[in-house]
Parts: structure tokens; C-alpha cells; sequence
């Protein structure tokens, strides 16, 4: 049966020492490093000084007009929002208009309707309906479009506004 062995006493000396002797070239390698990167008695010259706070500058600069840009470009979008918001109001309005318009037609219609006694009259009755049911439908379509036109071209204006100050401003 074998045994395990234990290693012999300068075999572990011999390590500790290895491993002592790293870590001391390591220490001194660090120390030799860092002391060679410390600034402390490293004056800037003058011409990176004034690059340096030249290039800090621009960044401001550069920094205050993204901001003012991005600050205008959030009021226009806000602008456009609240724009279509009110006329998309407009339009809702106008839809709910031409609904009750409607249902009070076809009660109306209903309500005639009842009150037919003959069979021919109820025809004649039924297409006139239909003929002012069809030209109300013809003359809310044309509202709306109208409309739906004024509402895009009020959304839009903002951003036409800002757009055509870009490109004036580009010039």
C-alpha cells in the first residue's frame, strides 16, 4: 500500500522563499511604477494647459446649445401634441354631432313610419329618407374632411415653424 509522502523540509523552505522573493520583486516593480507616474513635481506646459481648458470651453459651449436645441425641440413637439389634441376634440365633437343628427332622424323616420297606412306610402316615406340620410352623410363627409385637413395643418405648423428657422438659421 503506498503512503503519501510529505515533502521534504527544504523543498517547503525552498518555496517560502520563492514565494517571498516574488512578492518582494512585485512590491518593488509597484513602487518603481507608481513613483514614475506621480505628478506631484510635473509642471503642464502651457500649451496643453491652455488646449485643455480651450477644449473644457467648447464642451460647454457645445453642451448649453444641444441643451437650448433639445429644450426647443421638446416645446415643439409639445405644442404639436397639444394642437392635434384639441383638434382631435374638434373632430370627436363633430363625429358626436353628426351621430345624434342621425339618431334623431331615424326616430323621427321611426316615428313617421308608425303612423303610415298604406303600403305605397311607407316606400315613398323609406326613400325619402334615404335621399336626406345620404345627403346629410355627403354633407358631414365634406365637413369632416375639411376638418381633418385644418387639424393636420395646425399639428404641423410648429414643426414647419422650427423647420424653416433651422434651415434660416443654417444659412
Amino acid at each position: 500500500m503506498a503512503t503519501a509522502k510529505t515533502p521534504a523540509p527544504k523543498a517547503k523552505t525552498a518555496v517560502k522563499q520563492t514565494a517571498k522573493t516574488v512578492e518582494t520583486v512585485f512590491d518593488d516593480a509597484t513602487r518603481s511604477v507608481m513613483s514614475a507616474f506621480e505628478t506631484k513635481n510635473v509642471e503642464v506646459p502651457e500649451m496643453f494647459r491652455s488646449m485643455a481648458e480651450n477644449g473644457v470651453s467648447q464642451a460647454r459651449e457645445n453642451y448649453a446649445q444641444f441643451k437650448a436645441k433639445a429644450e426647443d425641440a421638446t416645446d415643439m413637439i409639445e405644442e404639436t401634441f397639444e394642437t392635434a389634441r384639441e383638434g382631435v376634440m374638434t373632430l370627436q365633437h363633430q363625429t358626436l354631432d353628426a351621430a345624434k343628427q342621425n339618431t334623431d332622424a331615424v326616430f323621427d323616420f321611426a316615428k313617421q313610419l308608425m303612423g303610415v297606412t298604406a303600403v305605397a306610402d311607407a316606400v315613398q316615406l323609406q326613400a325619402k329618407f334615404a335621399r336626406e340620410q345620404f345627403e346629410a352623410f355627403v354633407d358631414y363627409s365634406k365637413d369632416f374632411q375639411s376638418s381633418v385637413t385644418k387639424v393636420a395643418e395646425d399639428a404641423a405648423r410648429p414643426a414647419k415653424a422650427a423647420l424653416s428657422q433651422t434651415v434660416s438659421s443654417a444659412k
